[in-house]
């Protein structure tokens, strides 16, 4: 994040290239394998996302595919999906496309701040619409509105309020795409158009094509070193090893941070706030008293009130501070004098700090939500590894979206759940509209669960 005043966070309305598009289709599979390590990616049940494509391109129906997002690895998946395994599947099954798939799609306003100045470029080009989390964004949803109503490809949302970075774990859904469907129930009706709008559930899962211990152990190493704990050597990695050796290093991660907190801001807030520090508490226990005392320091800094869980609490936070360095309030930050330019950016810089408890907590909320099971596959300890070195790059001032460590070469695979028509609840929603909200919600929620995948331990060996 930027340590200087900036300008405000601009709206960039889609605009989709076609050339961008083709060029972006035709490299995805060589930039997923060398950049990402992702050289397969499968679909299973692509015959009812052909058969539902060929219906939208038909004009029978709207479409919005609401996918798993774990990691930021997934966007790129997605466009793979449709671009090459679709027309596979579609070949496969006989079904004839008119042109080659493609898939509109939405992001956070802030992605280019980390992915730099050829994504700020491209997202757009590539049909991509930028919308502000945690607050109300009219801009970003009028346009998602228009065009999941009259885009000339499906709207691809993620539900989930963040990113988790595991596989196997859903977090809550926001009801942003429960509306977001039932808004274009309402504009299709008053166009007097007959298309039906469904949502369409698509699970996704990665796994290590070979395994990944060894290269799990080398990371355990390094992260083990920067933290000056002891590292047993020995010719054959096991699991027990390796999961004694991961919840040891959270262990000290996490009493490291008890401390920190306790003796540089608890003191500052109100009593009640540390008094659930986790004497004799179990570590998730520990964990959660933890994660609210950081979110209470920024908010404290933010003056802000701990309202809702723990993902409300983070995008609150992220708008706030966002606030303090791009200023909606300065219309021209090249027009202030150097004394105002110099305080702008202090309160940019102070907020750019403020925002470290927050990112801080965004890492660790994975593992008081679930613990590691006592029969972890490879991708759960692969996984639970890697978040633990976001933290570590956190807690040292590095940006861990820059050059992540791979483990391995792996399989992405997408599963298509059955599609929930929205325009059989259109008499619903009119009666009561946040019952309907929430009900759709609710069953999305349930159809995502259903398409998480089994969990294989691998050998104890």
């Amino acid at each position: 994040m930027p340590q200087t005043v900036q300008p405000p966070l601009q709206f960039l309305p889609p605009r989709l290239t076609p050339w961008v598009v083709r060029f972006v289709q035709t490299g995805l599979p060589f930039w997923l394998r060398w950049t990402k390590g992702i050289p397969r990616v499968e679909v299973e049940g692509g015959e009812r996302l052909a058969q539902l494509y060929q219906q939208f391109e038909a004009g029978k129906i709207r479409l919005l595919v609401a996918f798993r997002h774990p990691t930021l690895d997934d966007p790129p998946c997605l466009l793979y999906l449709f671009a090459h395994l679709l027309p596979q599947v579609a070949r496969q099954q006989g079904i004839r496309l008119r042109q080659r798939p493609h898939v509109l799609f939405v992001y956070d306003r802030g992605l280019p701040l980390w992915l730099g100045a050829i994504a700020s470029w491209g997202l757009p080009r590539l049909g991509g619409i930028p919308i502000l989390r945690g607050r109300l964004d009219r801009a970003g949803l009028k346009s998602s509105r228009e065009q999941l109503v009259s885009g000339p490809y499906p709207l691809a949302v993620a539900p989930e309020g963040t990113i988790n970075g595991m596989s196997g774990l859903l977090n809550p859904l926001e009801p942003g795409v429960a509306q977001l469907s039932f808004w274009a129930v309402e504009d299709l009706l008053k166009a007097g158009r007959p298309e039906e709008v469904l949502i369409l559930p698509v699970g996704l899962c990665y796994q290590y094509l070979r395994d990944p211990r060894a290269a799990l152990d080398r990371l355990l190493r390094r992260m083990e070193a920067n933290c000056h704990l002891p590292t047993g050597r020995s010719a054959h990695v096991g699991k027990e090893s390796l999961m004694a050796r991961l919840l040891r290093l959270a262990e000290h991660l996490i009493q490291t941070l008890e401390n920190f907190y306790e003796r540089f801001y608890a003191p500052a807030l109100p009593a009640a706030t540390w008094a659930k520090r986790g004497e004799g508490g179990d570590l998730r226990t520990r964990l959660q008293s933890l994660l609210d005392l950081a979110l209470r320091v920024a908010e404290q800094r933010f003056g802000l009130q701990p309202q809702g869980d723990l993902i409300e609490r983070r995008h609150r936070l992220e708008q706030a501070g966002w606030s303090w360095i791009y200023r909606e309030d300065i219309p021209d930050v090249a027009a202030l004098s150097a004394v105002e330019k110099s305080l702008a950016d202090r309160i940019a810089s102070e907020a750019t700090f403020h925002l470290w408890h927050m990112r801080l907590v965004e890492t660790l909320m994975v593992f008081a939500v679930r613990p590691l099971p006592e029969q972890p596959s490879p991708e759960e300890l692969a996984e639970t590894a890697l978040r633990l070195w976001n933290l570590l790059a956190w807690i040292k001032g590095q940006n861990p979206l820059v050059a992540p460590p791979q483990l391995g070469p792996r399989l992405a695979r997408f599963r298509i759940g059955d599609p929930l028509s929205v325009s059989e609840r259109w008499p619903t929603y009119q009666a009561n509209r946040r019952q309907a909200i929430q009900a759709l919600t609710q069953d999305l929620q349930a159809a995502m669960e259903r398409l998480l995948p089994s969990p294989v331990a691998i050998p104890a060996g």
